[in-house]
């Protein structure tokens, strides 16, 4: 397929606070530093989820801020998780799996399911099994999702899961930005 014009396209506006990413390379062609894009993506919103599944009768889980929707034809969304992780290895075994998006009051936990040793992830947790799933008790919204695939992408694997029970909250998300926790208010 050919597309035609019959106008030249406009130049490329220039904006002044526009500059290139530091980088190897002319012109900050390449990859950016790691610490650079870290900061810089951090300007993105996003909600601080907690990522629940059961391994070997037992309860495991991470913090997650790679979370979103899929499809709402089936209800699906995605998770990023590390390739090798505990949580990853405990969503694939059990087929199912938890996203817990942290109420404002717990977000306390984000660091916890982040940072604790797996064994102490859950201590003095409220939760309980779902569907087969962990779910945190003040989640401001909780689904519980069947996996459909597992793709592994650079040193994570994106799951895709079926959502297949849905609970919502009447309490506010924690929201990350510019690497501090935020309460989103209606």
């Amino acid at each position: 397929m050919t597309i035609r014009t019959t106008h030249p396209a406009p130049p490329a506006p220039v904006h002044p606070t526009v500059r290139p990413a530091p980088g190897p390379g002319p012109a900050g062609t390449g990859p950016v530093a790691s610490d650079d894009y870290r900061d810089a993506i951090s300007l993105l919103p996003t909600g601080v989820s907690v990522v629940t599944a059961v391994r070997s009768g037992a309860p495991a889980g991470c913090t997650a801020n790679a979370v979103m929707s899929l499809s709402l034809d089936p209800p699906s969304l995605l998770v990023s998780l590390t390739t090798g992780s505990r949580t990853l290895a405990a969503v694939t075994e059990a087929g199912t799996f938890a996203v817990n998006v942290l109420a404002w009051p717990d977000r306390h936990l984000a660091q916890r399911f982040a940072t604790a040793a797996p064994h102490e992830r859950f201590e003095g947790v409220t939760w309980s099994l779902a569907h087969g799933a962990p779910v945190l008790t003040r989640s401001a919204l909780t689904a519980v999702c069947e996996v459909s695939e597992a793709v592994p992408l650079l040193d994570h694997t994106i799951v895709a899961g079926t959502v297949t029970w849905l609970r919502t909250e009447d309490t506010e998300p924690t929201v990350l930005y510019r690497h501090r926790q935020h309460v989103l208010r209606p």
